[in-house]
């Protein structure tokens, strides 16, 4: 018996990292009985077999866990976003930072493309961030590729590159290790990108570092969460102010520290409007729950 990682799914056809080598493996008959279904990111233990073919026998406890597309023991995102070339929104990268805050992942946003935006435009979408403690890397692929601090970054942690289709991820892969991603172009029509990722697959890129390649968060659903009221938590720049009330929603309450705050301008008023948008959303999926 040996242990190794689920570095890539196909139907039912497992490709496990053990020791360096890749296996092709396949899951034990129990899984299916147990309704449990092996994910890239797993570390498993396996029956190594002859000619790099195995059994996976035990799934390892997880970390954690996604969904669309179903990865697991993330311990970071790099969260990737552009400006332009597609438009910058907000309200999706800020539902994903919640997500991942609920899930306890570390984010690195990128902010990619910065050559078809303004310099200004660069550093009042950093100046959001930073300022709630989100590090954040941009980034010209085709100029001056920062590939010793990402590199750095990634050092001894499994990470997963995520983001909207044609936002770079791609080119980001290519420059950054010696493969060739499919790049994604942006349609003009609908000015999103095509979604060139075929599946889910790990790239191995140092000892105990490991890099998930994942499609888009287009579709991206906020159903990690499931009662509105523990939406405020997931916010980090509210979690250090104090309201009248223990309870305190931040929405119309009253002696509100995080609403003084955004009126001080502690807190950016995109944040908060996104946090009432989202608030809305998990509320109205509960009450249409039942």
């Amino acid at each position: 018996m040996k242990q190794g990682k689920i570095t890539k799914a196909q139907k039912e056809l497992y490709y496990v990292d053990s020791d360096g080598k890749i296996l092709m493996a396949k899951a034990r008959g129990n899984f299916r009985v147990k309704k449990i279904k092996p994910l890239v990111g797993d570390n498993v233990v396996i029956d190594d077999l002859e000619d790099r073919k195995a059994y996976i026998t035990e799934i390892l406890p997880r970390k954690n866990e996604i969904k669309r597309p179903n990865i697991s023991n993330i311990d970071q995102i790099l969260l990737f976003a552009t400006i332009k070339d597609p438009i910058l929104n907000l309200y999706n990268l800020d539902k994903y930072l919640a997500m991942c805050e609920y899930k306890n992942m570390d984010v690195v946003i990128v902010l990619s493309k910065i050559d078809l935006c303004d310099e200004e435009e660069v550093e009042d979408f950093e100046k959001i961030y930073n300022n709630i403690g989100y590090e954040i890397v941009s980034l010209d692929n085709y100029d001056n590729f920062p590939k010793d601090r990402i590199l750095d970054i990634l050092k001894n942690k499994t990470s997963a590159v995520s983001g909207a289709s044609g936002v770079g991820k791609s080119t980001f892969l290519n420059n950054l290790i010696d493969i060739e991603v499919e790049t994604g172009s942006i349609s003009e029509k609908s000015k999103r990108g095509k979604n060139t990722t075929r599946h889910t697959e790990i790239f191995k890129i140092g000892e105990e570092s490991f890099l998930f390649d994942t499609p888009g968060f287009d579709s991206f659903d906020i159903d990690f969460i499931e009662d509105e009221k523990e939406l405020k938590y997931l916010f980090r720049e509210f979690r250090d102010k104090e309201c009248k009330f223990k309870d305190c929603n931040h929405i119309n309450e009253p002696a509100c520290g995080v609403k003084k705050a955004k009126a001080d301008g502690l807190i950016s008023d995109s944040r908060y409007d996104n946090y009432l948008m989202l608030f809305e959303e998990v509320k109205k999926r509960r009450e249409n729950k039942w």
